[in-house]
């Protein structure tokens, strides 16, 4: 029993500690008029199921990704920010209609952290241990769902959210994006 309310709890502070990020781009899906709640909890999911299952993969066969190439996943955010600059007011625009693949694009694209912190974690966990975990992963991507939904929905801060989440949220996934490529080793030397 304590096996499992460990696991539980490092699965809960693995979450929040990769996942504040992401609360702030489910908001900028949520808040999107003609938002489709079921897409972009969906792409949240398949996000997160892909970084967990690499995570696994990674830590079964005692791998971890090149480092050289996980900060080129930042052209993904950065593309879809710069092409809704682009195209604010047109159906190319990503807005909160956006697809569930767009949603887990995102996610992914924006995971390098889950991946450096659910690699090591799986790699000491047992099989058991990792299925708890990955559970876990699930339900609280569902409740940072709700969240997100529920800021965006809110009577008083609701409308706020929505007003400056349409505004800012190709600045929102630019910045994501520069921040994922700036880590790449080659910016380091540059420091």
């Amino acid at each position: 029993m304590l096996d499992l309310l460990q696991t539980i709890v490092l699965a809960t502070v693995l979450f929040v500690a990769t996942n504040a990020d992401d609360l702030v781009l489910l908001m900028v899906f949520f808040a999107q008029p003609g938002c489709r709640p079921r897409a972009i909890v969906l792409g949240q999911l398949v996000g997160l199921a892909v970084l967990t299952g690499v995570s696994f993969a990674a830590a079964w066969l005692a791998l971890a990704a090149p480092p050289d190439w996980l900060p080129w996943l930042g052209l993904a955010p950065l593309a879809l920010g710069l092409r809704w600059l682009a195209h604010p007011h047109t159906e190319e625009a990503p807005t909160g209609a956006a697809s569930w693949r767009t949603v887990s694009v995102v996610m992914i694209a924006n995971g390098a952290d889950n991946l450096g912190a659910y690699i090591p974690a799986f790699a000491i966990q047992t099989f058991a241990q990792k299925v708890i975990t990955a559970a876990a992963f699930g339900v609280l991507a569902f409740a940072w769902c709700a969240l997100a939904w529920a800021a965006v929905r809110h009577p008083t801060w609701g409308p706020f959210v929505r007003r400056w989440s349409t505004k800012l949220g190709p600045f929102v996934l630019i910045g994501i994006g520069l921040w994922i490529i700036a880590h790449h080793p080659v910016f380091e030397l540059l420091r």
